[in-house]
C-alpha cells in the first residue's frame, strides 16, 4: 500500500492501489458503505444518488445531486478532517482537478 502524507493534512494515494484505495474509502464514508463489484471496482455510497467509485485501471465516477464526474486520475487525495476528495489527472483537454465533498 503506498500513500504518502501531505503537509496541508492530506493524503496522496495511488488510484490503481485498490489496497490504499479501499481503505481510505472506508476511512471517509465508513466501513459499511463501501462495495467491491465483480470488475474490482470500489464504490462507497453515501445516498441513493451520492456516490464515489474507483476503478481498478484509476478511472474515477461520481454521482453527486446536480453534477457528476468520470475521468481517469493520477492520484487521490483524502483529506478526512476537511471530509474531501480531491482527484487529480490529466485528459485530452489538459489537467484534470475535481473536489467530492463528502455530504
Amino acid at each position: 500500500m503506498k500513500t504518502l502524507a501531505r503537509a496541508d493534512g492530506g493524503t496522496t494515494v495511488d488510484p490503481t492501489d485498490s489496497e490504499a484505495v479501499r481503505s481510505h474509502l472506508e476511512r471517509f464514508a465508513g466501513p459499511n458503505r463501501v462495495t467491491e463489484r465483480d470488475d474490482g471496482t470500489l464504490t462507497a455510497e453515501f445516498g441513493a444518488s451520492t456516490y464515489v467509485s474507483v476503478g481498478p485501471e484509476g478511472r474515477v465516477a461520481t454521482g453527486m445531486p446536480l453534477h457528476a464526474f468520470d475521468a481517469p486520475a493520477d492520484r487521490l487525495v483524502f483529506d478526512h478532517d476537511a471530509g474531501e476528495l480531491h482527484v487529480e489527472g490529466r485528459s485530452d483537454g489538459g489537467q484534470v482537478t475535481y473536489t467530492f465533498r463528502r455530504p
